[in-house]
């Protein structure tokens, strides 16, 4: 097993407050990556499978898997919510540079990300009804089964893996690069068949797919599209445009008022279970190791997404 320990800064935007107090959330933070090997928990890890893709073939758990966040927040943000009651804290803050390796969260091997953000001050108790975030990419590799080794090109109607890969995480994205049976590549291959059930794979249009994820304040999980120009309701609390994901998985967390002159320490700490997060079927002609294969995530695969929030 290893760990990984970075040090860096993540800002935090807090606003909105009233009552008495107002001490402050600590401010030093360490971003920590730790790797224990398979969650015991299993979170989100079902037998369920798609029934519109054909037999299924097989399941992998990708060997690396790795997340980059346009924006990471916690909110108590409602409808009808009085003025001045709005309180945000940002564990991943939107302004920063599309570049910056605060943006990237390694959860290999299911090894949970923890985040200590500074600065947030508390002047009233609030319930943090929502985690939420916007995904730029989920990378992964993985070992294919070595019968599509041949498959080479544009050979494999829904895996695309012409354009190449990346060489760092600093894009919106990073590509696919197949070698052998080793593949190397960025979410799309993975989610495309999810949000559109008429594609016929890489000779068309790509559809739109899902980067808004709504934890909390429903009682289950589903999806809807948000039509443009988007706006802000329970469901879509940063009024994004396309498809949300909305989920149950999440026990808000209250934070008390603290007393002003003193700290408290908080800490966000997320997991992604990818084990056996990678679904093959064997598509139209319903016959294993063809063409028409397809490459999928697991059904509801953001319910294998957890998080926790923590502070003393």
């Amino acid at each position: 097993m290893r760990a990984w320990i970075l040090i860096m800064s993540l800002a935090v935007a807090a606003s909105g407050c009233r009552s008495e107090g107002g001490g402050h959330l600590q401010s030093t933070m360490t971003y920590e990556i730790s790797n224990t090997g398979k969650n015991s928990d299993m979170t989100g890890v079902t037998d369920e499978r798609y029934d519109q893709f054909g037999a299924f073939i097989t399941s992998i758990t990708p060997s690396r898997f790795v997340g980059k966040f346009l924006h990471v927040r916690y909110s108590n943000r409602v409808e009808g919510q009085p003025p001045g009651e709005e309180f945000n804290l940002d564990l991943v803050d939107n302004q920063l540079d599309i570049a910056s390796p605060m943006r990237i969260a390694d959860f290999t091997n299911n090894a949970s990300v923890t985040f200590a953000p500074e600065g947030a001050e508390v002047r009233a108790t609030t319930e943090l009804k929502y985690f939420m975030f916007i995904a730029l990419f989920w990378y992964q590799e993985l070992e294919l089964p070595e019968q599509y080794a041949p498959f080479q090109g544009g050979m494999l109607q829904y895996l695309n893996f012409d354009n190449g890969i990346a060489e760092n995480f600093d894009g919106h994205t990073m590509g696919a690069v197949k070698e052998g049976n080793f593949l190397r590549a960025s979410h799309e291959n993975f989610m495309e068949p999810i949000f559109e059930s008429v594609w016929t794979g890489h000779d068309s249009l790509q559809p739109m797919q899902a980067q808004f994820y709504v934890f909390g304040n429903t009682d289950s999980t589903w999806v809807f599209y948000a039509e443009q120009p988007p706006t802000f309701s329970n469901d879509n609390p940063m009024a994004q445009g396309g498809y949300v994901i909305r989920s149950d998985r999440y026990v808000p967390t209250t934070i008390t008022v603290i007393p002003e002159g003193e700290t408290r320490t908080i800490r966000a700490t997320m997991s992604f279970n990818t084990t056996e997060l990678i679904h093959i079927y064997a598509g139209a002609d319903n016959t294993p190791y063809t063409s028409d294969d397809i490459f999928v995530y697991a059904p509801r695969f953001w319910e294998r997404i957890s998080v926790a929030l923590e502070y003393d």
